[in-house]
């Protein structure tokens, strides 16, 4: 752990205004994180305040009390993204946040805004890397030493609105409901933001999230649904980049194939997960001709995500696999790799039937799964489903 050294006028000191230098190690501890970490909002409790006066030195913009050392501190590490991120302090006190950042500078906070009653907050749009010292005051020193909740997140707007509606730290969803329910996989087909998915992963939704690989997370709305093919079309506000469907007819068996989804999301990569595979039937269960078997590992979030063949073209949507209790139960049998995609053809006529119009591609040379990769995490994002 770094010990930050700063500079605070302390009410301690022999006389108001001298300051005097603290290189201490943080009282609740330290973290490095990642832009794009798992499990944000992250959430610390401490308790808050100190003996430290602000109104005391002109160095701060705000009123309150805070401790000596920083409360916490983390590491972080931008990469190639553009993640807000913010610091929230929730309490039932009114508190303060003081932040010391990589480049030396000050931030303080001891009203985040209109809705958000005594909670302080402080969001960096662009983030440095590096150092971040926080302090957690209380604005009122009779308030020193209350419990207090830390937030740290990269949810930007979704966590403003919930806290704004004063939800609890449970989970957080765009319309401030505090339940996530599942998530799943969706897929670009145009470039105004229309999304193709299954209608099992939205079908009990009231609200609906998307969010692409180092982006923030974006409401999605449910334009159309169709329960028989299972598959849904939805719509953000934002400009996507579209994955071209196939353009030279059928599958054959044996074919190859690469799937890229969202599985197990907060346990599996928050970037999404790669798999590749065959053709393995030209039919699903009981030789449904609307679904093709593939060999490609699929996991629960897979549902909705594109199926890829080695040029980069769309022929399917994940939509399940075998059900190994059912086969156990009949034939004593546990299914290997049995999983089940929706074909191009009922897809494309499901696009038609609501004038989307997609885009089709014949590339005439095969992609490295290594460019396949990279396509698609371009126009392949997380579905979180709230209610």
């Amino acid at each position: 752990m770094r010990s930050a050294t700063f500079l605070l006028v302390t009410a301690m000191a022999p006389a108001i205004g001298v300051a005097q230098d603290v290189s201490r190690d943080a009282y609740f501890g330290e973290i490095s994180l990642s832009a794009g970490f798992d499990d944000d909002p992250r959430i610390i409790e401490m308790v808050a305040g100190g003996s430290v006066n602000l109104i005391e030195s002109t160095q701060f913009d705000c009123n309150g009390f805070v401790s000596e050392a920083p409360d916490y501190q983390i590491d972080y590490s931008t990469g190639n993204t553009t993640f807000e991120l913010s610091f929230f302090a929730v309490s039932e006190v009114d508190t303060i946040l003081l932040i010391n950042t990589p480049d030396g500078k000050w931030h303080c906070n001891d009203d985040y805004g209109e809705g958000f009653g005594l909670a302080a907050g402080i969001t960096f749009e662009q983030p440095l890397a590096g150092i971040y010292d926080i302090w957690v005051g209380v604005y009122d020193q009779s308030d020193a030493f209350s419990k207090t909740e830390l937030y740290i997140t990269e949810l930007g707007r979704l966590l403003n609105e919930a806290l704004a509606e004063d939800i609890p730290s449970s989970d957080i969803s765009p319309n401030g409901t505090p339940q996530i329910a599942g998530s799943g996989t969706a897929f670009a087909v145009t470039t105004e933001g229309h999304l193709v998915s299954n209608y099992h992963v939205v079908a009990e939704c009231s609200s609906l999230s998307f969010q692409l690989p180092g982006a923030l997370p974006i409401e999605a709305t449910i334009i159309s649904t169709n329960e028989s093919s299972d598959l849904a079309l939805l719509k953000v506000d934002s400009a996507t980049t579209p994955a071209p469907f196939r353009d030279q007819g059928r599958i054959r068996l044996g074919d190859e194939i690469v799937v890229y989804g969202f599985p197990l999301l907060g346990e599996l990569s928050s970037n999404g997960n790669l798999t590749s595979g065959l053709v393995s039937a030209l039919t699903g269960l009981g030789d449904d001709l609307s679904t093709f078997q593939i060999s490609a590992q699929i996991q629960p979030g897979n549902s909705g995500g594109p199926v890829f063949d080695r040029f980069g073209t769309v022929v399917g949507v994940v939509v399940s696999t075998a059900n190994q209790d059912y086969f156990a139960q009949q034939s004593g049998n546990i299914p290997q790799n049995v999983n089940f995609a929706i074909t191009s053809d009922i897809t494309q006529s499901f696009l038609r039937s609501n004038n989307i119009r997609y885009e089709v591609s014949a590339s005439p040379e095969p992609l490295s799964t290594a460019d396949i990769a990279e396509q698609a995490q371009a126009m392949t994002g997380a579905l979180l489903c709230y209610r």
